[in-house]
C-alpha cells in the first residue's frame, strides 16, 4: 500500500501546529514556519546555513531535487524567528543541526 503526505491547508491547524511548536522547540517552530512560509522542500531547509539568512532580505537556494534557483523574500515574522533562533551561531555553521 502506498501512502501519500497531504499539505494541511486549514489555516488554523496551522496555528495550533504553530503555538504547539512555540511552546516546544524554537528550533522546529522556526523549520515548520520556514517551510509554510517558502514552500521548500524539507531537505533544502535543512541544507541552509545561518550566512543564508543572517542580514539577508531574501534566501536563494539551488533546489536539490529540480536544479532549479529559487529566490524568495524573508518576511517580517520570519526575520524576527531567524534573528533570534541564529543570534549565539557562527555564519558558517548549519542553520538546523539533525
Amino acid at each position: 500500500m502506498k501512502q501519500t503526505v497531504e499539505p494541511i491547508r486549514d489555516k488554523s491547524q496551522i496555528k495550533q501546529v504553530e503555538e504547539y511548536l512555540k511552546n516546544n522547540s524554537s528550533r522546529n517552530r522556526l523549520l515548520f514556519v520556514l517551510g509554510t512560509n517558502s514552500g521548500l522542500r524539507i531537505s533544502d531547509i535543512l541544507s541552509l546555513n545561518v550566512s543564508d539568512v543572517r542580514h539577508k532580505t531574501h534566501i536563494v537556494i539551488k533546489e536539490q531535487k529540480t536544479g532549479k534557483f529559487k529566490k524568495f523574500p524573508i518576511n517580517d515574522k520570519l526575520k524576527k524567528l531567524i534573528q533570534e533562533f541564529i543570534k549565539d551561531k557562527e555564519g558558517d555553521a548549519p542553520l538546523f543541526l539533525s
